[in-house]
């Protein structure tokens, strides 16, 4: 029985949707893959997720980024790095879901490589104070997928791993989870109603979440009834 709910943060509780984000410093379509190749895919950040492990600062990586680059776009590399958690939006409706599931007795975790910047931009949310613990690759200094970060989540809260469910937008991360024996499943990036089949996937239906499920029903029964009509007419 699933009695702990485990989710990553980023694209899972916290939307960072590229193309909303990237027009919103530049218009230039050659100035956004550069940020896309140079800084998103950097070994800095998700190439080798070097700013989550917690030994490299940002001011350290914009100037990696910077001379790798030699020095071409130092304005875009600063002003992407100094303001993209603006547009680290944490999503309300997960929190409901997050706060929801606990009222109805199951313990939450938070398991994410994360930087401390990104952290304090989103602390103001709530997030970290409605959930019963989290391990944050930053302050651990270990990384997903890799197995060690799991572990550090599974012994600090003593969980038994046939009682989990990992939710992660991650395939390699998935796969570890189901490696140490927990139940887990990949979630589209930033979609509440991926998190909701998947919770339902896993019977855990509650009267709340139930309420959702109908209104979706109600909803696609409504779209294929005026589709209906239509063809009959």
């Amino acid at each position: 029985m699933i009695k702990n709910i485990i989710f990553d943060i980023g694209n899972v509780i916290l939307n960072f949707d590229l193309s909303y984000v990237l027009p919103k410093f530049t218009k230039n379509t050659e100035d956004q893959k550069f940020i896309l190749e140079n800084i998103i895919n950097s070994p800095e950040w998700l190439g080798y997720s070097l700013i989550d492990t917690g030994y490299l600062k940002k001011e350290d990586a914009v100037e990696l980024v910077k001379d790798r680059t030699n020095h071409v776009k130092d304005e875009l590399i600063e002003y992407f790095w100094n303001n993209y958690n603006d547009y680290s939006l944490v999503n309300e409706e997960v929190l409901k879901l997050i706060k929801q599931l606990k009222k109805n007795n199951y313990n939450t975790y938070l398991l994410s490589n994360i930087n401390p910047y990104t952290v304090d931009s989103i602390k103001s949310s709530g997030l970290f104070n409605i959930v019963d613990g989290s391990v944050l690759s930053y302050e651990v200094h270990k990384i997903k997928p890799y197995i060690g970060i799991y572990n550090e989540l599974i012994n600090k809260y003593n969980l038994n791993v046939n009682e989990c469910l990992f939710i992660d937008d991650n395939q390699k991360n998935i796969d570890t989870a189901v490696k140490l024996g927990i139940t887990a499943s990949i979630v589209k990036p930033d979609d509440y109603n991926s998190i909701v089949e998947v919770l339902k996937n896993n019977n855990i239906v509650f009267k709340w979440l139930l309420n959702i499920l109908l209104k979706s029903l109600r909803c696609r029964y409504k779209i294929y009834l005026f589709y209906g009509i239509l063809i009959y007419i």
